[in-house]
């Protein structure tokens, strides 16, 4: 081999050295920038929660507090969900009855600054997955306790033992279980709150500081006994079971009631629930009960029967709409005419906007028919018992001033054909009028 053709095949093999170490080099660069560069790419933190636009700053401290005793409850040593509400108002009757009693109100006060709701609640998995136990506890005290007192001793009458004259009340006391069955099917029992109606017990959960005369007297407030709940698919569910009955831990006869449910959530912007209750309501102890003029006669037998259709919408981002219809029957039950059968029916509709993060406006309209007096009995101003129609509209708003922290005022008229509302007059007289305003100031924390 010729020098010249060595030096040519050295240089070629030097060449292609160097070409491969290139790219070996080049490799391990680039790899090197993938590593460095996943080192240096992560995900973007959460943007840490706006504050209401109108907290006042020393209340920040207080949301804290609530925010840590919720915590500690919820450490992985206890799993308990601990939460707490309370509710203080002052409501005026422009009609200034001189009982200081707002007639036909599940809040009746009037021209007095009290504590209308103190809960505490603690519960322990109360949404278990299948295979899971679970419970809660709900204890109330105040104004509010005492207007949802169950009978706790089934003579039909509240209050009438040490208990029911209290303004304390326990208003959940339930297990649950998840049974790991299909979909899961959830079995609830002990005392619990309602299934019926688009309002609840606690004023900070509800759009209006007022309730509606049908949750008031359309509906009972709890019952006592237990269901279950399958979840069919994700838009039905159903719920059936068995109660003591209407408000009673005892029962005041010795037949169940039956409850049942279908709800409907078929898409974000609705849902309906269709609910009955069908069962005998009457008193059979010798005691003088809520119908003393049966005389224990067809206690077991009288069947009282209730359909409840809730509807919700949504139609657009901080609009919410709820509507309540609620129709009842009930056998030999009239006050007016003993042993005639009697029914009641009602309707609401609520509409609530939020606006700027801490503001809610609400309004509800609605109607409410007893004419034989076996819920909202009343005398005519001659004294003698009758049957009502009434109805009213309702214009709230509220501020949140901060998480936990809310006030909110109301006003609210009530009208009725019938002159059933108590009045004093400009001579200082007592009568009864078509009519009545009242104007409300609440203020009350939730956590």
């Amino acid at each position: 081999m010729s020098t010249r053709a060595g030096m040519f095949v050295t240089g070629l093999v030097t060449v292609a050295l160097g070409t491969f170490t290139g790219v070996v080099h080049a490799d391990e660069i680039v790899a090197e920038e993938v590593i460095v560069e996943e080192e240096v790419v992560e995900p973007p933190a959460a943007p840490a929660p706006a504050e209401p636009c109108c907290t006042i700053w020393p209340l920040g401290y207080v949301d804290q507090t609530f925010d840590d005793i919720a915590s500690w409850w919820a450490k992985p040593i206890r799993k308990l969900r601990i939460s707490s509400g309370l509710s203080t108002s002052f409501q005026w009757d422009f009609n200034e009855p001189s009982n200081f009693k707002v007639p036909f109100r599940f809040n009746r006060t009037h021209s007095r600054y009290f504590v209308d709701l103190f809960q505490v609640a603690i519960g322990y998995n109360i949404d278990p997955k299948p295979g899971t136990f679970g419970g809660n506890v709900v204890f109330d005290a105040g104004r509010l306790a005492r207007r949802l007192k169950a009978d706790w001793n089934g003579s039909g009458v509240v209050p009438d033992t040490w208990w029911e004259n209290k303004e304390a009340e326990l208003q959940e006391a339930y297990a649950v279980w998840n049974v790991p069955v299909g979909n899961g099917l959830t079995l609830k029992g002990g005392k619990f709150v309602k299934l019926t109606g688009n309002e609840v017990i606690e004023p900070w959960n509800n759009p209006t500081f007022s309730r509606s005369y049908m949750f008031t007297f359309g509906n009972p407030f709890t019952h006592t006994g237990g269901y279950a709940t399958y979840p069919v698919t994700e838009m039905v569910s159903i719920t059936a079971g068995g109660v003591i009955g209407w408000d009673n831990v005892y029962d005041n006869n010795s037949a169940p009631s039956g409850i049942a449910q279908i709800a409907l959530d078929p898409s974000e912007y609705a849902d309906l629930k269709v609910t009955g209750i069908v069962g005998p309501e009457q008193t059979c102890t010798g005691l003088p009960g809520v119908l003393p003029t049966l005389q224990g006669q067809g206690c077991d037998s009288n069947m009282r029967g209730l359909l409840d259709v809730v509807l919700g919408v949504n139609p657009m981002e901080d609009v919410n709409m709820s509507f309540d219809f609620g129709w009842a029957s009930e056998s030999e039950a009239s006050q007016i005419n003993p042993g005639r059968h009697a029914e009641w029916i009602g309707a609401s509709g609520t509409i609530s906007y939020d606006f700027l993060d801490c503001f809610q406006v609400a309004t509800r309209g609605e109607w409410f028919q007893d004419q034989q007096g076996v819920r909202l009995r009343t005398t005519d101003p001659s004294g003698n018992p009758i049957g009502a129609t009434v109805w009213a509209v309702t214009a709230d708003a509220r501020a949140n001033l901060s998480d936990h922290i809310y006030v909110r005022t109301e006003y609210r008229y009530d009208g009725s054909p019938q002159q059933i509302f108590a009045a004093t007059n400009s001579n200082g007289n007592q009568v009864q009028w078509r009519g009545q305003n009242t104007l409300a100031v609440e203020l009350g924390y939730s956590f």
